[in-house]
């Protein structure tokens, strides 16, 4: 076996049954990284060193009476964002670019806990804020499937190690698509939780020694091969670490062993913010058709009265008040003259930087309300089936510049998180799986979202859809040992 092609799971399980050693699997990651990573730049600090202390110490413990954890001997990488004892942690922002972490990041702790070997830490862009991955400090990440394109963001870099067969297992975070996108655009899963379903601490771009003020639709999930790994990774990192009051302790239970038949599917092909690709609109379409004739239920439609683009704006200032709540009123108030432009971002950073409070709990009313109509509309639907992006990996470009969408221009962030906002803003748990292809070639993926605290029923209709599609794609360039 090349342990590089393996998942997650199928490397524990080697690893436990003594076909494989620990050693055995991080040597062939850390060989395969020293060959491959260099123009992706998927992986920027590699702690080889330290991987290979952790994986003989895994071996070590093997036949010990001691249970062994759902990872143990199995590398994996972490997103740079998260602190890792002894690496450092930028989050791509030249203030923190000698910043090392003292401890690890709660996640990370159980992951370790757990038995994972980290190999290193994965490229993200600055303070986790764009959907391609260029960063100040380590440059850019390139796409598994066209070095031209995107890798997607914030956890491109992860996005990329995982396709790439650098590593089974990648610990992102999400706050506006940032663990969907990059699965997207590189032809892999993903999964947002919950909203407080994972903790938050040891995350940037909570800066470090400052009041925390990243407190909403943030969350935290892994990037993989299979449903399997994401459950895996889930079930290790889920439930509070008493650090956030907010998390509560909501047991994942169960995930159901289901069939297609009888599966209720809401699909979504296109929303009126963004309209998809053709090419997206024709996975959507194929990807229901699968469903629908292996015995689900499939409806094309979406919650009743929901407002696309009020949904919008609310998670845009949410998220810009969370930015902007400590910056002086000299920095705020250069923003003010921008309602009227024609990018929505700006419009709601003008909104967002005059603190205005009655404005900001208006904005969590609304989001409360949609909250409980999203909630409601899945009363009648295992799970709600819609594009993560408008389009497969785009050349990289300027965020200054339209995103364009066959032929027509949209803004960029608006185009890049029409799709990701609203399970963010409801706080909806969402799996990502890699459906198909556009006609040059690049990888769709498509998301699922389910019912808050409801991962374990999403996990099970994720299985089944997995069994309905080709396997986990290999880009063309890595597909030899």
């Amino acid at each position: 076996m090349n342990p590089c092609f393996e998942t997650a799971k199928g490397l524990a399980r080697a690893i436990r049954n003594g076909r494989l050693s620990s050693v055995e699997a991080t040597t062939a990651h850390l060989d395969r990284i020293a060959r491959v990573n260099g123009p992706l730049n998927a992986l920027v600090v590699v702690d080889e060193a330290g991987a290979m202390r952790a994986a003989r110490a895994a071996d070590r413990a093997h036949g010990k009476s001691r249970p062994l954890g759902a990872l143990h001997g199995v590398p994996i990488t972490i997103k740079e964002a998260f602190d890792v004892a002894g690496l450092k942690t930028t989050s791509s922002h030249l203030p923190l670019k000698d910043n090392v972490a003292t401890e690890d990041a709660s996640l990370v702790a159980r992951l370790r806990s757990a038995g994972a070997v980290i190999l290193g830490k994965t490229n993200v862009p600055q303070l986790c804020a764009d959907f391609q991955t260029d960063s100040p400090i380590f440059g850019t990440t390139r796409n598994a499937w066209d070095e031209r394109r995107t890798a997607g963001g914030s956890t491109g870099g992860g996005g990329v190690a995982v396709a790439a067969r650098l590593s089974p297992l990648e610990l992102g975070s999400d706050i506006g698509g940032s663990v969907r996108n990059p699965a997207h655009y590189n032809g892999i899963f993903s999964l947002k939780p919950t909203e407080w379903r994972v903790p938050a601490h040891g995350h940037v771009p909570d800066l470090p020694g400052q009041i925390r003020s990243t407190r909403y639709m943030g969350t935290f999930g892994p990037l993989a091969r299979s449903v399997d790994d994401l459950e895996l990774a889930l079930r290790i990192i889920a439930g509070p670490d008493g650090y956030e009051v907010e998390a509560a302790p909501v047991p994942l239970g169960p995930t159901p062993k289901l069939t297609a038949k009888g599966l209720r599917i809401a699909v979504l092909t296109s929303n009126p913010l963004v309209p998809v690709s053709a090419d997206t609109e024709a996975v959507v379409q194929t990807t229901a058709k699968l469903l629908s004739k292996a015995g689900a239920k499939v409806k094309y439609a979406e919650p009743e009265g929901l407002d696309w683009q009020q949904g919008w704006d609310d998670w845009a200032d949410l998220f810009q008040y969370m930015i902007l709540n400590a910056q002086p009123l000299a920095d705020r108030q250069r923003h003010f003259g921008k309602l009227n432009s024609p990018d929505p971002t700006a419009r709601s950073v003008a909104r967002a930087a005059r603190l205005d409070m009655a404005r900001f709990f208006a904005v969590l009313d609304r989001r409360d309300r949609l909250a409980r109509r999203c909630e409601a509309f899945l009363d009648d639907y295992d799970a709600w089936l819609m594009p993560v992006m408008p389009d497969a990996a785009f050349i990289r470009q300027k965020q200054s510049e339209p995103l364009s969408i066959d032929g027509v221009d949209h803004p960029y962030f608006f185009a890049g998180t029409a799709y990701n906002f609203l399970a963010n803003l409801t706080g909806q748990p969402s799996i990502v799986l890699p459906c198909g292809f556009s006609k040059e070639g690049l990888p769709i993926g498509l998301q699922l979202s389910g019912k808050r605290w409801g991962e374990a029923r999403l996990l099970g209709v994720a299985k089944v859809l997995e069994k309905l599609l080709p396997p986990c794609p290999v880009p063309p360039d890595y597909r030899s040992s």
